[in-house]
């Protein structure tokens, strides 16, 4: 607001330079047509330099005096501005903070849920693959054992058997 009060004193001294040149001007027009003798051109052209230039302080003073009344009663206005950014920032900050809190927590509640899900989903390719094997009749590894602890037992079995027999044959009737 201060640059157009300020471009506004700037014109203001240009219009009175332009006043000057444009007073010489009306001047030497008046001389041409006989109205103004040429000794009275330099008085003539001060004259309305002189009250040109009383024009350009009464404007400028006027300017100085709005721009005062301007600056005071924008003064409340700048507090107030003040007073919400201040308030905005505050808010800004504390939504901020908050958003943050809810991300950590939703971003804990989703690496729980994908672990639990983790562990669903191995749980249930295990049970598939013991269905698989089990419609092909393929004994699992827990099956074979008590297949193998089976057959250990019956080839003791057959072993011991096998031994008697030779005790048996050796002494026959001892």
């Amino acid at each position: 607001m201060t640059n157009k009060f300020k471009e506004g004193y700037l014109a203001s001294l240009g219009i009175a330079v332009l006043t000057y040149e444009k007073a010489t001007e009306v001047a030497k027009n008046l001389i041409k047509k006989g109205e103004l003798a040429k000794e009275k051109q330099q008085k003539f052209a001060t004259d309305l330099m002189e009250e040109a230039r009383k024009n350009t302080s009464e404007v400028t003073k006027m300017l100085n005096e709005k721009m005062e009344r301007l600056a005071q009663k924008g003064e409340p206005l700048k507090d107030k501005q003040d007073k919400v950014l201040k308030d905005i920032t505050a808010r800004a900050k504390d939504t901020g903070a908050l958003i943050e809190i809810k991300l950590k927590d939703l971003l804990k509640e989703v690496k729980e849920k994908s672990m639990s899900l983790k562990d669903k989903i191995t749980g249930s390719d295990e049970d598939r693959i013991k269905q698989a094997l089990s419609d092909l009749n393929i004994p699992t590894r827990q099956e074979l054992e008590e297949i193998r602890d089976k057959l250990d037992l019956l080839i003791d079995k057959l072993d011991s058997k096998k031994s008697k027999e030779q005790v048996e044959k050796v002494s026959p009737g001892e």
